[in-house]
């Protein structure tokens, strides 16, 4: 039987561009995820979750293919991107597209296994992250062109689909075997919103599932396992789950196999918490200090976009995922700027979320939703204090969007910052030789190689 989808040509690109096609600033790009990435891993490396993670991972992987970042231990190919990218995942540190998902999260851990596996060059690992993010951000393009397409779902699955692409081309598949594993990785479908309203683990254990499923896929692909075929147009296809009006076709083909989708839409994180509070966290920095005695007698109205209150706008009551409860509360971030005047992974381990006094002023804080307001981090906080003229700050657009990017040098001290906090000890002995070895991966002949010589100086 012949089908047609929307999804037809792209693949075909997918398939067939070769990686000397993929423009040097596309490969600049990519590199700097890459770094970014590390980075995440390494700060999340003993966060909760992580550990059984691993114990399940060494159970599930019967040979040694790909390693386990940050160590010398190895696993099957799908286990290591599994365990690398819960750790990714962890502290929530990692990059985002939005309206989208977090991309690199899945994609890098994917790319290294893979790549090590194959033995692939590293111009090889470049271009095919490149394709695949630009791939995955042309239909979440077109799904969003008549609407904000999340309807609960966790758009993760967006990840599935780059990923399989990512493990195909590495893995070389045919055409056939190409199109299977993106139908595979799209008949996994993965991940809700509701993980996130209930401070579950489950956020970071998906995106782990995320990367081992795009994996899974291709090789079920190259073993002649078909995959649906009508991934984006189909009756119970992307578009028709998703999207909440017709896409923009068009969308799909602007430049295709010439311009290279994700930079522009990329946010690199400078605090360790949902994309969503980045603004509201740096702004609240930026503000001058209150004593104690203002803070302990303050009044905080918060009014919130409908999608901070959907994901961040709960209360916050700290339980047993309690650094979960205060990486997705707006209430937890704001106590927490005010107070404490910093927001790095030390403000969201565990002992700091459930400090008394930074609980007491974020329960102290009165949330609500203003649906006039369309971005996503767009929030509005008025704070009345003893002895001072309310504030009125209105937040839209943190350091790290596209529209206020950060620079490499800024992701090169957010990774050395990283490395220092790492439960591994070799990210924190060999943070400067990763760096080097990052620039100079487009160069390498065999990925195996460079990521074995990661950890040496």
């Amino acid at each position: 039987m012949t089908f047609s989808d929307p999804i037809d040509t792209l693949l075909d690109v997918a398939h067939a561009l070769p990686a000397n096609a993929v423009p040097a600033s596309a490969l600049a790009f990519q590199r700097k995820r890459l770094l970014d990435n590390l980075g995440c891993i390494a700060a999340g490396y003993q966060q909760a979750g992580t550990d059984a993670a691993l114990h399940l991972a060494r159970q599930w992987s019967g040979v040694a293919q790909a390693t386990v970042l940050g160590s010398r231990e190895r696993l099957s190919v799908p286990q290591a991107a599994f365990v690398n990218a819960v750790r990714a995942r962890a502290l929530d540190y990692c990059d985002v597209i939005s309206p989208g998902w977090h991309p690199s999260s899945s994609d890098i851990p994917v790319a290294l296994a893979m790549a090590e596996h194959c033995a692939s060059s590293g111009r090889d690992l470049l271009a095919a992250l490149a394709i695949a993010q630009d791939i995955a951000q042309r239909i979440n393009l077109a799904s969003q062109a008549n609407g904000f397409f999340y309807r609960g779902f966790d758009s993760n699955i967006l990840g599935l689909i780059s990923a399989a692409i990512i493990a195909a081309r590495l893995l070389n598949l045919d055409r056939q075997a190409f199109a299977d594993a993106v139908g595979l990785a799209f008949d996994f479908g993965i991940g809700t919103f509701q993980h996130y309203q209930d401070k579950a683990l489950a956020v970071r254990i998906g995106q782990g599932l995320v990367a081992r499923h795009g994996i899974e896929a291709a090789l079920l692909a190259q073993a002649g396992i078909s995959g649906p075929r009508r991934v984006l147009g189909g009756e119970n296809g992307f578009f028709r789950l998703y999207a909440p009006a017709p896409p923009d076709l068009e969308r799909l083909y602007i430049g295709l196999g010439t311009q290279f989708l994700g930079e522009e839409a990329t946010c690199f994180k400078l605090y360790p918490h949902c994309s969503i509070l980045l603004a509201l966290s740096e702004t609240l920095l930026a503000q001058p200090p209150l004593s104690r005695e203002q803070l302990q007698h303050c009044q905080l109205q918060l009014r919130v976009s409908p999608t901070m209150r959907m994901v961040c706008g709960g209360p916050f009551e700290p339980g047993t995922t309690a650094q979960v409860d205060a990486q997705f509360s707006a209430r937890y971030v704001t106590a927490n700027a005010l107070l404490r005047r910093r927001a790095s992974p030390a403000e969201f381990d565990v002992q700091a979320v459930m400090d008394p006094e930074v609980c007491r002023l974020a329960s102290l804080i009165e949330l609500t939703e203003e649906p006039a307001f369309e971005r996503f981090d767009q929030c509005h906080l008025t704070l009345t204090a003893p002895g001072m003229t309310p504030r009125r700050l209105s937040i839209a657009f943190g350091r790290g969007w596209p529209e206020n990017p950060l620079s490499i040098d800024e992701i090169k001290g957010k990774f050395m910052t990283c490395c220092a906090l790492s439960g591994s000890a070799d990210f924190v002995q060999h943070a400067s030789t990763i760096t080097q070895k990052v620039e100079e991966l487009e160069a390498a002949v065999s990925v195996s190689h460079w990521v074995s010589t990661l950890l040496e100086d």
